[in-house]
């Protein structure tokens, strides 16, 4: 009997011990829920993030290798830009990218009346002062032709080189290493203001405070230095001329991996002249003195965060056009593009982990410059709402553009309908031409058109060879 009631109270005490610990349990987890949901978007941030590298580089791998058996093979040039433009449609479709993005969802809607965005600003109207700092070989061409095209229709006034238009590095501000200066850019008129830039210069923060409106969108855009590098070499070391000719002429089995174990050796002694020296922290202003000091460079990138209002990613490309369309109001049609200035892969650079190495040591102020706004911009992505909707909707829209304009005879219309993000629009033959209009042509028609504004009385200093006339035939 004596046992019976000993267990009886056993088994009494254990019930109320365990729900004292249940109790217990469930009133830390009710204090605790807003920090566990903070761990869980932290989380849920994180592992988006890990997706989309992963499903960048499979798509990008993929892509890379499908287009090069395509330029590899006879065929002419029209049907070789339907096939890649038809590889690319069937790539949007993979299921990696559905299954990451949800992209392709039947409860979206298309109401262009229906702005749904995170981003604090909501504009009623374009920006039109916007300044773009080129960088070099980080997609900055394309983005150029963007802004020229946006500039050109709507009349504005760019800020152009004070040059002749066949001079030696035309496109460029100034000389090497030199910021904007009244003394070398076409004068504006007396009525206006300075309302865009796409020009190559470097990059200060009181000259730019200077000559542009105080409401001025300020933008960029950065690429991985490793594959800045590659394509730097591709497109400057073909031709093999200044210092690249010192490095690739060494008669070696991997020229460029001698050049990483002690690179000044080779480069410049003025690193305004060097396409390989940090280029695009010099290029975003960092003091060339100041290439190799951490402490220097960190400030000088949390400096650069707060006058930028975005620095895109190349890797990224049509993900940082919907963010900057958004920031800016732009319109699909402002967006739109066909590539510019790519080269073809003539040199394998064949490097090695120590060469990756010393390339990140040499670089020091690329590479974090590149890790500070790569975080920055996915912070900004992930704030937005229906983000890669918008992304997998506009390259839709680039397929067709880019299908429809490979037609170099092409005499009709393309229709571009309405959707929850942009306005419709009709794309006209002439418009495929501005679309294919390559950087020297346009910066023509556009210097042709600053100078006649400034200097309306024919008193022009700089002798033109060419007007906006000259481009006639392109029409015809």
């Amino acid at each position: 009997m004596k046992t019976s009631t000993m267990q009886v109270r056993l088994i009494i005490c254990c019930f109320f011990l365990g729900s004292l610990i249940v109790i217990i349990q469930y009133t830390s987890r009710t204090n605790n829920f807003d920090y566990r949901r903070d761990v869980l978007e932290r989380r849920i941030s994180y592992d988006m993030g890990q997706q989309m590298v992963e499903y960048s580089e499979a798509v990008e791998k993929q892509l890379r290798s499908q287009k090069e058996g395509i330029h590899l093979t006879n065929l002419n040039l029209d049907a070789k830009s339907k096939r890649i433009a038809k590889l690319n449609e069937s790539i949007n479709k993979t299921q990696i990218k559905e299954r990451i993005f949800n992209l392709e969802r039947h409860d979206v809607t298309h109401d262009m009346h229906t702005k749904q965005t995170a981003t604090k600003k909501v504009c009623s109207s374009p920006m039109n002062h916007v300044a773009f700092l080129k960088t070099h070989k980080t997609a900055s061409s394309t983005i150029m032709s963007i802004m020229q095209r946006f500039g050109y229709f709507r009349n504005l006034t760019f800020v152009m080189p004070l040059k002749k238009i066949d001079q030696y590095r035309f496109n460029y501000i100034g000389e090497p290493g030199e910021t904007i200066s009244y003394e070398n850019i076409i004068p504006k008129r007396e009525e206006d203001e300075y309302d865009l830039l796409c020009n190559h210069v470097v990059y200060n923060e009181g000259a730019f405070q200077n000559t542009f409106p105080n409401d001025t969108f300020l933008f960029t855009i950065i690429r991985e230095p490793l594959k800045q590098l590659i394509s730097t070499v591709n497109y400057y070391g073909y031709t093999q001329q200044g210092y690249f000719a010192k490095i690739l002429n060494q008669s070696l089995m991997n020229p460029m991996s001698d050049y990483l174990k002690s690179p000044w050796k080779f480069e410049p002694s003025n690193p305004h002249y060097s396409v390989t020296n940090n280029k695009m922290s010099i290029d975003l202003g960092l003091p060339v003195s100041q290439i190799q000091n951490g402490s220097f460079i960190k400030s000088y990138m949390e400096r650069l965060n707060t006058k930028f209002e975005l620095v895109l990613l190349q890797e990224y490309f049509d993900e940082s056009l919907i963010l900057l369309k958004r920031f800016t109001c732009w319109s699909f049609k402002d967006m739109i593009y066909m590539s510019k200035n790519i080269w073809p892969l003539h040199q394998n650079l064949n490097l090695s982990a120590d060469d990756i190495d010393n390339h990140r040591k040499w670089n020091v102020a690329d590479y974090a410059l590149y890790e500070t706004f790569y975080k920055l911009f996915w912070t900004k992505v992930l704030k937005e709402k229906e983000f890669f909707d918008e992304v997998y909707y506009f390259r839709r829209i680039l397929q067709k553009v880019n299908i429809h304009c490979s037609n170099d005879k092409q005499s009709k219309s393309l229709t571009i309908f309405d959707s929850k993000w942009s306005p419709g629009f009709i794309l006209t033959p002439d418009d495929c031409i501005f679309l294919k209009m390559n950087e020297k042509q346009f910066i023509t028609v556009i210097h042709k058109r600053m100078m006649s504004r400034a200097y309306p009385n024919g008193n022009n200093p700089f002798e033109q060879t060419t007007i906006e006339d000259d481009l006639a035939h392109l029409f015809q």
